[in-house]
């Protein structure tokens, strides 16, 4: 860029972007790193206490439509946050409070938590957004910048809204309390601290700090049911580079990426606002792995799921039938469906691939959130490939698992020394910049319109593929040649120690394991299948374009392994089946898909633990032992 084209950068105006975007940022994930700081619980639905604070003043103005509207502003500041606030510490109750010992159940429920209000607010007041008028009109205007008044109250809001935090923190028995409860918890109890209470208490607190910033910003931003996706992930960024737990560092961060933010936004380049924090968050990560001040995340065994007490495994046998089984079905199912239903049996076996390869990645002790990020890159190499420099597809399908998988290499370099939520919560991230890229670079990937004219491969032995049983079989020989390399994975002695490395990541280390190398590993075999997947997804459709590859599409994979479980093949197996039905069963009820999925989660983790998996398993162990029973019957019968 020439200097005749360098924007005039107003430093008034960019000190008033510096302090509105800190001060939003500031407000929204001090509430976040609260709840963790006490709970341990990273709380994925807080975006949607966020979005309810901002349906909360849309409500009123339809209610009071004749009132003044600062006096409607004004009584919002107050309910809104009241309202949010009593629904968050009524989601404790019910929901974290019976998994206070399960932080990654927790976590989960949340992710199905998130979906649920969502689908909710979507139901009942349509998923058009929505626009405010503007509450408080006027602006200041000094040296040639300018500062809304509403944007004035954003600011003094956060301020005295962080004094009041900071007075009821340091001053008061109850604030006292969830000081010490976030220090150490077990030393809290040992002094008499109800954790019940202060657990209510914090998430009450953080869930009303999120409603009074959808409030204040209202009429800033569009009120939508997804406006909390943004929110979320941008308090992500913050408590990730601050620390999460650390109200201090979410504070440091706030103020960090206010400043970066409003850089980028003054110098013309907001458009890239999420791509430059999230390469400033992974090169934090990469000298900070707990951020700049952050703690330790909570030990999750086992990649994050806790071990069961031992139940009689299934048979050989009965696993061998299961599979014939299933193959048998698979076979027979181009030949009994219509046309419709040969597509769903096609979009099946990928996303089979995807949540088999991603099972992978959570046996080493994390959960990625950027999988679908790796499907995505799979199927734009095969579009950039077969459009622009006509390579075969045969050429195509290993170059795109390779693709994806030094992408994810790339991504590990930095976030594989961090545990945990930290590694989840980063994969988040680093995957939203990844899929911004696709929209933002449209010369490479097309933009928003994504790569048209895409095409199965070329004929074999005189076979067109373009015919849909044929493509049908093709996708079927290769996720089965796929799941067999990731279950000779899984099962041989390389798979078995990174198994046992997440069981003890410590213990590991002390025996001098090379940790890194293998969550690595695991890391980027998971990714070089879903890549795989990506391509056959981009020849199937014809086309790729980034809303393919949505937050939805990873809830979904993350929901077939917590239903189904993920301590096997089948788990996975069981949780996409179960979702395939549902889909297909609510196809004309499409707002009712995420309510559903999210329910089933948070059930799940309440109730069956161990998903559909553990449940197959109990069942097998109860017939075994009435089988032992009768058997030991009748021999002591013959005896006789």
């Amino acid at each position: 860029m020439s200097e005749a084209d360098m924007p005039d950068i107003n430093l008034v105006q960019l000190l008033f972007n510096f302090l509105a975007l800190s001060a939003s940022y500031s407000l929204f994930a001090v509430g976040l790193a609260l709840v963790f700081g006490v709970m341990r619980v990273v709380n994925f639905a807080h975006g949607e206490f966020f979005m309810l604070g901002g349906y909360s003043i849309w409500l009123l103005l339809a209610a009071f439509s004749g009132a003044p509207l600062w006096a409607v502003f004004l009584m919002a500041v107050v309910v809104g946050p009241i309202i949010v606030g009593i629904i968050g510490g009524g989601i404790e109750r019910m929901i974290f409070w019976p998994l206070a010992d399960d932080a990654f159940n927790g976590f989960i429920a949340s992710l199905g938590l998130s979906y649920v209000l969502q689908a909710t607010v979507a139901i009942s007041f349509g998923v058009v957004s929505k626009s405010l008028p503007v509450l408080i009109p006027g602006q200041i205007e000094i040296a040639g910048a300018i500062l809304t008044w509403q944007r004035v109250i954003v600011i003094l809001g956060a301020v005295l809204t962080m004094a009041g935090l900071w007075y009821f923190l340091k001053h008061t028995r109850g604030g006292r309390a969830v000081r010490a409860a976030s220090q150490n918890r077990g030393a809290a109890v040992l002094q008499g601290i109800n954790l019940h209470r202060v657990s209510f208490m914090t998430m009450a607190i953080g869930a009303a700090m999120a409603g009074l910033s959808g409030v204040l910003m209202g009429s800033v931003l569009n009120i939508g049911p997804y406006m909390g996706l943004e929110a979320i992930w941008k308090a992500f960024i913050v408590v990730i580079v601050g620390g999460l737990g650390s109200i201090s560092g979410a504070l440091v961060a706030a103020l960090l990426f206010g400043f970066i933010d409003s850089v980028a936004s003054t110098s013309g380049y907001g458009q890239y606002i999420v791509i430059i924090d999230t390469v400033i968050m992974l090169v934090v990560l990469a000298f900070f792995p707990r951020g700049l001040l952050g703690r330790e995340a909570p030990t999750l065994e086992q990649g994050a799921i806790k071990r069961f007490p031992t139940i009689l495994p299934v048979k050989t046998i009965q696993v061998i039938s299961f599979g014939a089984i299933a193959l048998a079905l698979l076979v027979a199912w181009p030949f009994v469906v219509d046309g419709y239903l040969l597509g769903v049996g096609v979009l099946f076996l990928i996303n089979l691939l995807l949540v088999i390869s991603y099972r992978t990645i959570t046996s080493m002790g994390g959960w990625s959130f950027a999988h679908i990020t790796m499907l995505a890159i799979g199927a734009y190499t095969m579009a950039i490939l077969q459009t622009q420099f006509g390579i075969s597809f045969w050429l195509i399908l290993p170059l795109s698992g390779i693709v994806a998988a030094i992408i994810a290499l790339v991504i590990a370099w930095p976030v594989m020394r961090t545990r945990q939520f930290y590694f989840f919560l980063s994969t988040f991230a680093a995957g939203e910049a990844i899929r911004q890229c696709f929209i933002q670079f449209k010369g490479t990937f097309g933009g928003i319109e994504g790569i048209p004219f895409l095409s199965p491969p070329s004929k074999v032995l005189g076979l067109s593929f373009f015919d849909p049983v044929n493509f049908y079989f093709l996708v079927l020989i290769i996720v089965m040649i796929c799941s067999g390399i990731l279950y000779t994975f899984d099962r041989g002695r390389t798979g078995r120690t990174i198994v046992a490395m997440a069981e003890n990541e410590n213990l590991s280390l002390a025996l001098g394991t090379n940790v890194w190398a293998l969550k690595t590993l695991a890391f980027c075999v998971g990714s070089f299948f879903a890549g795989i997947a990506g391509a056959l997804f981009a020849g199937y459709n014809g086309f790729v374009a980034p809303t393919d590859f949505s937050t939805g599409m990873m809830f979904m994979v993350i929901a077939a392994l917590v239903i189904g479980g993920n301590r096997s093949f089948l788990g996975p197996i069981f949780g996409l089946v179960l979702l395939t039905v549902l889909d297909e069963f609510l196809r004309d009820l499409s707002q009712l898909v995420p309510l559903i999925y999210g329910m089933t989660i948070i059930l799940t983790v309440l109730f069956l633990p161990q998903g559909l998996e553990g449940l197959v398993r109990r069942l097998f162990a109860s017939q075994t032992a009435l089988q032992a029973s009768g058997d030991k019957g009748v021999s002591h019968a013959s005896r006789a």
